[in-house]
């Protein structure tokens, strides 16, 4: 009997019963979607219907954002995600993803929400993991601080293209190739390699404001343009959840989605449809902030896997025995 899936169960019930008390409404996301995600850097499976083309969904956000347009105030799903990439350590192309939205709540308010969820999911685990303290409230920490702090001193804000930003990268000794002239791509390249692995280490921390040109479904700052409304929790070393301050203007979302399907062309990436019925969704939504959770990163934290393989039922790699038996492969 594998203890970590019975932990896994009582993390899911915590989780569900947590979000029922707060006065959250479970939805059951479709899987089979028109539109699964714009993101220039995720692809979707393609599943043939005999019919109009349709994706596994990579999250259930869209769907979630079409209620939220018809006046649903507090909704989370807990489904299985679908995204075509490579299998890793923290990573299945099948994943289970927790998302939940509410309206009226704003980013801090969120976070502080998130670590009550997280603390209770600890407590439900069990034992607590290794290494990481999960005690409120979190470490808060600015991505211009993060970089300031784990870069080098490097400030991505004073460099307007990605050249100059890679050579001040450079001149302060961190490894940085400039392929193709996108800043966001130089921007990622040092964050994954120099702050990316110093986060959460012993104690989580929501890393927020970031990039305008990374605000995907965020707002931007009234106050700052340059920066994007939104977090991502960081914990044992992996990013755990991601947030938005939602973007409910429809004209600046179809302009998003218009340059994300411009970048997958020169790609030559899948080229889904925009989702009409989200753009006509969010002209209809009032300030809402919502989360996306990634829920086998969080049985990993809380029992201490080092792998996904070691907390899903079945890893993403296996194959079948003579005896019929499921084997790792």
């Amino acid at each position: 009997m594998n203890p970590r899936l019975l932990a896994r169960h009582r993390i899911r019930r915590a989780v569900r019963a947590f979000l029922d008390d707060r006065g959250y409404v479970e939805i059951e996301a479709p899987l089979l979607v028109v539109s699964p995600g714009l993101e220039p850097h995720l692809d979707a499976f393609e599943v043939p219907t005999g019919g109009p083309r349709r994706y596994l969904h990579t999250s259930p956000e869209y769907a979630l954002k079409r209620l939220l347009g018809d006046g649903f105030e507090r909704i989370y799903s807990l489904c299985p995600c679908f995204r075509d990439e490579p299998a890793a350590d923290t990573h299945s192309p099948e994943f289970t993803m927790l998302e939940y939205y509410a309206v009226g709540l704003d980013l801090e308010s969120l976070m502080a929400e998130t670590e009550a969820l997280v603390i209770a999911a600890a407590a439900a685990a069990g034992a607590g993991p290794g290494g990481v303290e999960l005690a409120a409230p979190f470490e808060r920490l600015t991505v211009r601080e993060a970089f300031l702090r784990h870069a080098n001193g490097v400030d991505p804000w004073c460099y307007a293209d990605a050249g100059a930003l890679a050579n001040a990268a450079r001149a302060r000794g961190l490894r940085v190739s400039l392929e193709g002239d996108r800043w966001d791509d130089v921007f990622f390249q040092i964050f994954l390699n120099h702050v990316e692995p110093e986060l959460g280490r012993g104690r989580p921390v929501f890393l927020h404001r970031w990039p305008a040109s990374q605000a995907a479904l965020a707002r931007l700052d009234p106050a700052d343009p340059t920066v994007a409304l939104r977090f991502e929790l960081y914990a044992g070393g992996f990013e755990l959840a991601n947030a938005f301050d939602e973007l409910t203007d429809p004209a600046e979302q179809r302009r998003r989605f218009q340059a994300d399907l411009a970048h997958r062309r020169l790609e030559g990436r899948q080229l889904p449809p925009i989702d009409e019925a989200l753009i006509d969704a969010l002209g209809r939504m009032r300030p809402t902030a919502g989360i996306a959770l990634g829920f086998d990163r969080l049985v990993m934290l809380l029992t201490g896997a080092t792998r996904i393989d070691d907390v899903r039922p079945q890893p993403w790699h296996v194959s079948a025995s003579p005896a019929g038996r499921r084997t790792d492969a």
